[in-house]
């Protein structure tokens, strides 16, 4: 009944102003709205009418905008000559909006908008419901509703017998929770501890709050965190692999080694151990004894209801290196040498380092050099080597385990260079008007710097040469060396020096040492005889068959028992030629020998005789058999023999008395040198001349004169180097030199065995010689 009067006074107000207004005006639309406090499911109905008579009117209804028409739900619009309606039934939130009536006349349009804001109550347009999701995932919880005015959403989780209420960060899309504006609560990365029960409550302040609980369950499938590993252990030691399982229960892990599964009850040589943790479980497999054969990949598969995942681990058995392949040598210099060789097998443990062992390749003693090299190269310089040696080296690779065996072996040899060092032990002495024997020792064997080829002796007259003159000796392997420089002028100092020289050079000379010849000649040497023997004594006689026998001022005999050390009986005069040597041992094998000295020295010795103590009668066949006999020689019967050997002698030895008589003071030169020597009778001692003996010196001592060094190239034509004088002046040069010894190499007359035998067998030897 009101909404008709309302009509009605519309209507008249509508012709009262059409009789008022001009045609064609722009048409003014009447205000009107919807009724204030309307409810969803209320009823509204409202008028458009215009202030202008006229019946040429045009209505038209829209919605936020669009369109409307009656065919939609809810709404009816009628439309007349000079009005339009719109009634809206049982309407909904969703009806909410701003209403527009336009108007179109023929003097233009007009519009006139209203709005419709429905009090509603909350209603549920997506609830959430219960939700089992996978660890880690992202979990979204809907609690849609909607209402006017726009409803509002909390969150609560529970935790024990209350729930709490989530803070809402909407603003930061990294926080763990959130709230969406449409009321949706978002967990990220969800973890076992965000399981529980949710509740969403909504409310606006009209009607009843809503409220929906749903229980969410996050399930855990059997996974691994890492899902590859590496265990190194040392060979001979325990291993352990591991695998940390986690998953929901009940779970379950497999070992198998390639396609082997590894069972937990019948494993043999390894054990598998299961520990329950928090998140799943912990399975240990243990190897005790680890082999070689052990390294490999393991795998350990992990199932629950949920799924399966699988790990990997690689078991390496470290051990020491293997020995480095390919040892070869690159170059090779004089005093240092290249070493390459090949990566070797490492051992399961990265190389550190390489270790080069090298040694001097010769018997007895070795002394092992080391040089560590980096792993990162496989060369290495050796350095500090001795020149013209031979080497050996190896290389050995070390890891944290411990070091390789060495390598197979390769050889070197470092370049030769000339001697570094002199020879030593130099010793020179006159042993005529003519000659003069030079001794020495090789240099020491580290100063050779290769294979000795020879020596350089050099000799000038002092004041009057200042340039040597060379004779060669070859290299021997004997322990002393010596030489003898003939064909010198009487009465002259010389000055000697020494050389070694290999295949690369010449070494350094000895310091040079002065020697004078002798003015006059020595005495023969005696003819020595066995007169008689006892127990204790043997009576010895002799004579000097030389034009110098006058001049002979005493003797000195000479004996030792076997191979003992040679003593000085005495010294003889020189009028008497024959002596006995008493307290000897009866039985007993003794040597004897005799030399005669005149104002020049010492002459020759005689030749050693050896006599077995005993009665004897006759000392001629003691010395010639050894056996023990009766008597003795009488003089009238050894005069004549000896008459007779030495007219013989005498014819045979006049064309060698000389080399023979260097050869046999030769022989007898070490032996006296064990003697501390006893002026004979009558002899000035400063008369004797000895000669000079020097130590070894430095290579760095200064020489006392220059001298013409040959070409390192070629040693040879030191041996052809001219002498300064010819025709008797000066010697003539000659490389041909008298160097036998009177035994052999290694035997000296010290060593002379004491059997009887042997004694036999020297004696009647000498005898026979001492005849010729």
């Amino acid at each position: 009944m009101e909404f008709e009067t309302i009509q009605k006074a519309v209507l008249m107000a509508s012709a009262l102003l059409l009789v008022a207004a001009p045609a064609k005006e722009i048409p003014t639309i009447m205000p009107f709205s919807f009724p204030q406090n309307m409810t969803v499911g209320g009823y509204a109905k409202v008028f458009c009418a215009v202030q202008i008579e006229t019946k040429q009117l045009s209505f038209k209804w829209m919605k936020n905008g669009e369109d409307l028409t009656d065919a939609r739900e809810r709404v009816y619009i009628t439309n007349n000559i000079d009005y339009s309606a719109l009634e809206l039934s049982n309407a909904q939130i969703e009806d909410n909006g701003n209403y527009t009536c336009q108007v179109e006349s023929p003097g233009g349009i007009s519009q006139f908008t209203v709005a419709l804001n429905l009090k509603g109550a909350p209603v549920w347009i997506k609830k959430t419901t219960d939700k089992i999701v996978g660890k880690n995932s992202d979990v979204y919880l809907d609690c849609l509703t909607r209402g006017s005015p726009q409803p509002s959403v909390k969150w609560f989780i529970k935790r024990g017998n209350s729930f709490i209420k989530f803070s809402s960060s909407i603003t930061n899309p990294r926080t763990k929770w959130k709230i969406f504006e449409n009321g949706t609560l978002r967990i990220r990365n969800s973890q076992k501890q965000d399981e529980g029960e949710y509740s969403c409550v909504v409310s606006n302040g009209i009607g009843r709050d809503l409220r929906q609980t749903a229980v969410i369950r996050i399930s855990v499938p059997a996974r691994f965190e890492e899902k590859f590993g590496v265990v190194t252990a040392q060979k001979g030691e325990s291993a352990r692999l591991q695998c940390d399982a986690q998953g929901d229960q009940p779970l379950s892990v497999t070992w198998s080694n390639s396609s082997n599964t590894l069972s937990k009850t019948s494993g043999s040589g390894y054990e598998i151990f299961e520990t329950l943790t928090p998140k799943g479980i912990n399975s240990e497999l243990i190897i005790r004894e680890t082999l070689p054969q052990d390294g490999a990949i393991y795998s350990c598969l992990a199932e629950n209801e949920h799924g399966r995942d699988e790990r990997k681990v690689k078991l390496l058995i470290q051990e020491v290196p293997s020995p480095p392949p390919g040892v070869s040598v690159r170059e090779v210099w004089t005093r240092s040498s290249s070493i390459t060789w090949l990566v070797p097998y490492s051992g399961n443990s990265p190389i550190s380092n390489y270790i080069v062992q090298y040694w001097r390749d010769h018997k007895g003693t070795r002394r092992l050099n080391e040089k560590t090299v980096p792993s990162s190269q496989t060369f290495a310089m050796i350095k500090n080597l001795r020149p013209g040696t031979s080497y050996i080296v190896t290389i050995t690779a070390e890891n944290s385990v411990g070091k390789s065996l060495p390598s197979d072996p390769a050889m070197l040899t470092t370049g030769e260079e000339e001697p570094d060092a002199p020879p030593m032990d130099i010793s020179v002495h006159a042993k005529g008007t003519n000659t003069i024997t030079v001794t020495w020792k090789a240099p020491p064997r580290e100063n050779w710097n290769g294979q000795l080829e020879g020596y350089y002796v050099g000799y000038r007259v002092i004041d009057l040469s200042e340039t040597y003159s060379y004779e060669t000796e070859q290299f021997s392997p004997s322990l002393e060396h010596d030489h003898f420089l003939t064909n010198l002028m009487k009465g002259t100092k010389y000055g000697i020096i020494v050389k070694a020289f290999n295949a690369a050079g010449t070494g350094p000379p000895t310091q040079e040492i002065l020697v004078s010849t002798l003015d006059g000649d020595l005495p023969a040497s005696p003819k020595l005889y066995v007169q008689s023997t006892t127990r204790s004594t043997v009576t010895l006689k002799w004579n000097v068959d030389s034009p110098s026998h006058a001049s002979v001022t005493g003797y000195t005999v000479q004996y030792r028992r076997e191979s003992g050390r040679w003593h000085q009986a005495t010294a003889v005069p020189s009028e008497n030629d024959y002596y006995t040597v008493t307290g000897l041992q009866d039985e007993t094998a003794y040597e004897f020998y005799v030399t005669a000295a005149n104002k020049y020295g010492a002459g020759d010795p005689s030749e050693i005789i050896t006599v077995i103590t005993g009665d004897i009668d006759s000392g001629f066949a003691s010395s010639l058999s050894g056996q023990r006999g009766h008597g003795y020689m009488d003089l009238a019967i050894i005069v004549p023999v000896a008459a007779a050997v030495a007219a013989v002698g005498v014819v045979v030895a006049v064309s060698c008395v000389w080399q023979r008589k260097i050869r046999l003071r030769h022989r007898l030169e070490r032996a006296m040198s064990e003697r501390t020597y006893t002026p004979y009778a009558g002899i000035p001692v400063g008369q004797v001349t000895v000669g000079q003996r020097f130590p070894d010196m430095d290579k760095t001592w200064p020489p006392g004169h220059s001298d013409n060094n040959p070409p390192l190239s070629n040693p040879d034509p030191y041996s052809a180097v001219p002498p300064r004088v010819q025709n008797g002046d000066l010697r003539k040069a000659s490389s041909t030199q008298e160097m036998r010894t009177y035994f052999a190499q290694d035997a000296r007359i010290q060593g002379l065995s004491g059997s009887k035998q042997d004694v036999r067998q020297i004696r009647n030897s000498q005898y026979s010689n001492s005849l010729k």
